[in-house]
């Protein structure tokens, strides 16, 4: 076996490995529920069906999590909704919101979280749930407020609250002030790629492509080590992209083509980064072709289309000059939404 067969082989036992221990813990707990309720029925003593139900409630939390963690947003919702606020009211906004801004409900979000902010003003995770649903509604600014706000009651060891801080900041193009964020959080968690990865973002977007490469390769080589696909994806965007902003098609169609070979259905920036080194390539009907297959697999995404539709006028009037250079646009697959990180 290869070394690109082993890592690919690796990748898929790491990812059914993962929706294995996943599913045990749901069980699990759903298992530590049922006893604990078991018990519950046969208590008399008031004092103890007080703790009892204090502790199914915290299991009931925990599951809840886990069926958020496993994008179960519905039963999620359901089952932390069950829970008494007088017991577990800041982690229950807290669960409640995060469940409701992952639907798209973000008016009840937005309701529920000023309501735990009114009881709970000091809370972190509710001010960094606050700005997480800022994010989710444009207002950059607004959550970057919130989540400066979270940091002032921060845990001495947060590491959470601080790069949500580096990635409003990289949103509205501060990256010098995102820089020395990334670069403490690195050498704070030397182990973790995605730190390094968004530096080179910011290297990328600062017009240091070849200090960009460093960050992507060095990601990249920690990566393999322990590999998750959203990270994956954001590394193999980032290189493609600074490969390309370095004149390296053939390093960066490679890239490109490995990104897709391994994570053809998780993301539609990996499409576009194929179909733009196809492009410059001058493979430009091959690069139509991956913009079709992108479409199909992600019929929603709005940025494949407006590619597709530029390339085809390209194709029509070439020597027109209206149309921007499409290599401009696969600076877009290097900033990436952050949308499945841990709040």
């Amino acid at each position: 076996m290869n070394e690109e067969t082993a890592f690919e082989e690796n990748g898929k036992y790491f990812e059914k490995s993962l929706d294995r221990f996943m599913q045990e813990k749901k069980e699990g707990l759903a298992q530590k529920i049922f006893m604990a309720k078991m018990d519950l029925e046969k208590t008399k003593s008031t004092r103890k069906r007080k703790h009892l139900q204090e502790d199914i409630d915290g299991l009931k939390m925990d599951l809840g999590w886990t069926l958020l963690d496993c994008k179960e947003y519905e039963k999620g919702l359901a089952l932390i909704s069950s829970i008494s606020w007088e017991t577990h009211g800041e982690m229950k906004c807290n669960g409640m919101a995060r469940a409701l801004t992952e639907m798209g409900r973000y008016d009840e979000a937005m309701r529920l979280l000023k309501r735990g902010l009114r009881t709970y003003p000091d809370s972190y995770a509710l001010w960094i749930a606050m700005g997480a649903l800022y994010e989710n509604l444009g207002d950059d600014f607004e959550s970057l407020k919130c989540i400066e706000t979270a940091l002032q009651f921060a845990p001495e060891d947060d590491s959470t609250g601080l790069y949500n801080k580096a990635l409003a900041l990289m949103r509205i193009r501060s990256y010098g002030d995102a820089v020395p964020i990334l670069e403490g959080l690195v050498k704070r968690h030397p182990e973790d790629p995605k730190y390094l990865s968004d530096r080179g973002v910011c290297a990328l977007e600062m017009g240091y492509p070849q200090e960009a490469l460093r960050y992507y390769q060095i990601a990249m080589e920690i990566w393999r080590r322990n590999p998750d696909v959203y990270t994956g994806i954001c590394i193999y965007a980032g290189l493609c992209s600074a490969y390309m902003e370095l004149g390296m098609k053939r390093e960066s169609m490679k890239i490109a083509l490995e990104g897709l070979k391994k994570f053809p259905d998780e993301d539609a920036v990996l499409y576009q980064n194929l179909a733009a080194t196809f492009w410059e390539m001058g493979w430009h009907r091959e690069a139509m072709e991956v913009l079709k297959k992108g479409i199909e697999k992600f019929p929603e995404d709005e940025e494949l289309k407006k590619f597709l539709k530029d390339a085809e006028d390209d194709m029509d009037d070439p020597d027109g000059g209206a149309n921007p250079p499409l290599l401009g646009l696969i600076l877009l697959a290097a900033i990436l939404k952050k949308r499945f990180r841990k709040r």
